[in-house]
């Protein structure tokens, strides 16, 4: 019985294992294989810029500046910030700026019923869904839109950066992580549809999310599933980077990755039908499985294995047991830091992303608890669409 309880343990690790290892090769055989064609820059279709936001009187005018400054044709770029619900200057700082359309929402809604009422005036057939702030370069419109000539084409990414990633661990390991997130979405986009989208800066093709609806928790996962389930594609544009202001507390850092896996345990059941779908091809076999299935159950199935361990050696010793434990843990170590380490060609500066990699190991295991906690809150409906903001310096 213990001989079989242990087989099923090394069984059950290394699907976790393998599965991440195999999708990180599966990016970079993509990533590495194929490039991405260069779109025409000279196709500018008519777009609109939608900002959501709430209590951002320090932020918004240097986001409206930076929107505005765009080498985007003037003519073809509307502009429209929603003020949900805030109590301080957002609002007043926004109508001095002549052309911007400005929402009033009157009391707080969340980020996705901005968008939605947004998405309602915008007049547009393609949308800048971004953040308050967020900056991006002045040919960053451009060089997305210019995407949108191919008819597949659903959305368009830019690739995030954290400007704030030297004032400590925390946001060094923001950054670490939109690393691997830029270099997955690159392979996934190449190989078929990137998982889902950046909400700090995205366009999408409206026709593509159509009437959305408000109920999730994060909407620019669900976006980018909606729009490759309607048959469009999803890309990031690797040559466009736009600065994020990452969390730099452990509290804030914590909540927004709580959050993030309250998302990924919601899109399991909304879009299960997806789950290793041929029909879907690429998205559906491998892409949207990693994107939620395995990110949740993973920390999952090596609870299991270890529990397993536990239970069938002790009949061997104890110090059987323990050298099999620490050898399953420098097993899960070593294939976590492989397969991380994969990525490295997709990623700009390879060599501090190996370093990143490195010494993620505590930041990870940080996650690997909230993975461990923040699925079964979801069932306790302790997420719902709207945000907290992350605590900014004034410098931000």
């Amino acid at each position: 019985m213990g001989s079989m309880i242990l087989t099923i343990s090394f069984i059950v690790l290394g699907i976790a294992l393998g599965e991440y290892v195999f999708y990180n090769l599966l990016m970079l055989v993509a990533g590495m294989k194929h490039r991405p064609r260069r779109a025409d820059e000279d196709f500018t279709p008519a777009v609109t810029v939608i900002i959501p936001a709430h209590n951002e009187e320090q932020h918004i005018q240097g986001k409206l500046e930076n929107v505005l400054e765009s080498d985007y044709p003037r003519d073809l770029l509307e502009v429209i910030v929603v003020d949900d619900g805030s109590t301080d200057g957002t609002a007043q700082i926004v109508r001095e700026f002549e052309g911007v359309v400005l929402l009033e929402t009157g009391e707080r809604g969340g980020k996705i019923a901005a968008q939605k009422l947004a998405f309602e005036h915008a007049s547009a057939p393609i949308v800048l869904i971004t953040d308050a702030t967020v900056l991006a370069p002045a040919h960053a419109v451009r060089t997305l839109a210019a995407h949108f000539e191919d008819p597949h084409v659903g959305a368009v990414s830019a690739a995030i950066t954290v400007r704030n990633r030297a004032v400590n661990y925390l946001t060094r390991m923001a950054q670490f992580l939109f690393d691997v997130q830029n270099a997955q979405k690159l392979g996934e986009s190449l190989l078929d549809s990137a998982g889902g989208l950046f909400g700090q800066f995205s366009l999408v093709r409206r026709e593509a999310i159509a009437d959305f609806q408000t109920d999730v928790i994060y909407e620019d996962r669900e976006f980018g599933i909606t729009l490759r389930k309607r048959g469009y594609r999803a890309l990031l544009e690797p040559t466009i980077k736009v600065e994020y202001y990452a969390a730099e507390s452990l509290d804030d850092f914590s909540r927004q990755k709580q959050r993030n896996i309250g998302a990924m345990t919601q899109s399991i059941f909304r879009h299960r039908e997806l789950l290793f779908n041929p029909r879907f091809g690429w998205y559906g076999m491998a892409i949207f499985p990693e994107y939620s299935l395995f990110r949740v159950l993973r920390i999952y199935l090596l609870l299991i294995a270890f529990a397993g361990a536990i239970f069938a050696a002790p009949g061997a010793g104890w110090i059987f047991t323990t050298v099999l434990l620490i050898w399953m843990l420098v097993v899960t170590i070593g294939c976590y830091l492989f397969g991380t380490m994969l990525l490295a060609p997709l990623v700009d500066e390879s060599d501090r992303f190996i370093i990143d990699t490195a010494v993620s190991i505590p930041a990870m295991a940080l996650v690997a608890f909230h993975l461990a906690t923040a699925s079964l809150r979801y069932f306790r409906g302790d997420f719902s669409s709207l945000w907290q903001r992350v605590k900014r310096n004034r410098a931000a």
